[in-house]
């Protein structure tokens, strides 16, 4: 990497050396926000809301990757496998963050399902690594829990809590991952709009806030764009439906930092009757 190339690793690193945050990539409220509304959500929108997987009427499968502000080693990807069953619904899941000399990764198993006609719940339980090669790595477990409220066809709400009890990394128990907690609500007068508004408070870091609009004029075209405040984010994005595939090209800024340029890829098998 050159010398240049570590300012904005610098930056990015400094303010979480009180402890292991979580590494969320910076377009990732473009494919997860689509958890408060029965249309606009996705295999990947489990990512963000485990709870979505209860609402889920078919298999699918989902990946996301992003070069953090240009830089290959900030980059980051998401894969999830979704499918239905007669006990409920499951997802594996898998994200990586980073490149050889340092990285992070997690793997986890999700389920979903209804309790009642409008509540929807959802639990993960995931494997967490970080790994740097001169050092070695530390692993930790931790679960989450979810639900999702529909109030009704046009209103949805939820909350989500990931690793409530601060697992520690590695053997020594000396640094513990954040703890975060989201809540968020989705409006949705028709089933090509959707706005929504999240809150989410990470350990040690103070509050942000996401706000995002989704639009799809016709069957095949989707578009989004949002904000997410604490460190300015603004992304957009569009995305086209062919067949049983959707490719979005997606676009994340930072007001000092630059561009994050990412690609999401869908498999969306055609409902019954259509």
């Amino acid at each position: 990497m050159k010398f240049a190339n570590l300012i904005p690793v610098v930056l990015l690193y400094a303010h979480t050396m009180l402890g292991q945050t979580v590494r969320y990539p910076i377009s990732i409220p473009y494919i997860s926000s689509g958890a408060y509304s029965k249309d606009f959500s996705t295999a990947l929108t489990v990512q963000s809301n485990v709870a979505a997987l209860a609402s889920l009427e078919h298999f699918g499968a989902g990946t996301y990757g992003e070069r953090r502000f240009m830089l290959s080693e900030l980059s980051s990807y998401s894969a999830v496998i979704a499918f239905p069953s007669r006990s409920g619904n499951f997802a594996f899941m898998a994200d990586y963050f980073g490149y050889n000399g340092y990285n992070e990764s997690e793997l986890s198993i999700g389920y979903g399902r209804k309790l009642h006609n409008n509540l929807d719940i959802g639990v993960a339980f995931n494997y967490y690594q970080v790994r740097i090669p001169s050092y070695g790595k530390a692993t930790s477990y931790n679960f989450e829990l979810a639900a999702i409220i529909h109030i009704n066809d046009e209103l949805h709400t939820g909350v989500r809590v990931y690793n409530p009890f601060r697992s520690t990394l590695g053997a020594h128990n000396a640094e513990k991952l954040a703890a975060s907690y989201t809540a968020g609500v989705g409006y949705q007068p028709s089933d090509r709009f959707l706005s929504t508004l999240e809150v989410i408070k990470e350990d040690d870091r103070p509050a942000a806030i996401h706000a995002g609009i989704q639009y799809r004029p016709i069957p095949q075209l989707f578009t989004s764009t949002g904000y997410k405040s604490g460190n300015t984010q603004f992304y957009v994005g569009i995305g086209y439906l062919y067949k049983q595939i959707r490719i979005d090209m997606v676009a994340g800024f930072h007001q000092y930092i630059g561009l994050s340029p990412g690609i999401m890829i869908l498999y969306i098998p055609t409902k019954k009757g259509k």
